[in-house]
């Protein structure tokens, strides 16, 4: 059986749109792939598969991304359950060799998200390392992502609201950015917004491209997160 190549540094959202990825060298760039949606409403549980085709090159590394939307606060251990089996059963495809959870939590729902991965981190149906994106402000001096029951976590650098004006002046200054743990995460970056600073050199970095990724746009890409 032909090894698989080592982990790459850079890793390709591919979100639920159209993709033709088969120009990529597996050594160069892994793919992280939406594959579910995960909706929590007061009356149940709301599922979004993938739609949009995806082509990939073979060898390609990948990891599969859920995105979890709760509106509730809080949850009863049903309803927990509930959402846990269904990243289980629908959103752990073939080939994926991780899980990246993307959510927002407000304050008053972090208590709820802390229950629903330690939840998920002790169903044994799960055997692939599980990260989790997370907001900027979490990643900054914010300590609740200390302890959380999570291999690691992509600081989302794009697209940062209100608190972009601190990011950026946090990342001038040259201040620790930190994930679970006291981990140095990875970064998430948009292929068209810049940042002042390259990524650590040591980090892994995944990279949004607000349109479908094309061989040049790759390349931009590459050029971007070069220390």
């Amino acid at each position: 059986m032909e090894a698989k190549p080592p982990e790459p540094r850079v890793w390709l959202w591919a979100w639920d749109r159209p993709e033709d990825l088969r120009f990529l060298n597996p050594r160069d760039a892994g793919v992280a792939m939406f594959v579910l949606g995960v909706r929590v409403e007061a009356l149940g549980v709301v599922l979004r598969h993938r739609t949009a085709p995806l082509r990939l090159a073979p060898g390609l590394r990948r990891i599969a991304v859920v995105r979890l939307e709760v509106v509730p606060r809080d949850l009863d251990e049903a309803r927990l359950a509930e959402v846990v089996a269904a990243i289980r059963e629908e959103g752990m495809v073939a080939g994926s060799e991780g899980l990246q959870l993307d959510f927002d939590a407000a304050v008053s729902q972090r208590s709820l998200y802390r229950r629903l991965l330690m939840k998920l981190r002790s169903d044994p149906g799960f055997r692939v390392p599980v990260t989790m994106t997370a907001l900027a402000s979490w990643c900054m001096g914010d300590r609740w992502l200390q302890d959380l029951p999570v291999d690691g976590a992509v600081v989302m650098l794009f697209q940062m609201g209100q608190g972009t004006a601190e990011a950026l002046a946090w990342l001038r200054r040259g201040r620790p950015v930190r994930g679970p743990a006291g981990k140095l995460p990875a970064w998430g970056l948009a292929a068209d917004q810049p940042l002042p600073v390259p990524p650590p050199g040591e980090s892994r970095v995944f990279v949004f491209n607000p349109r479908p990724w094309t061989p040049a746009a790759f390349r931009r890409a590459l050029r971007m997160v070069t220390p």
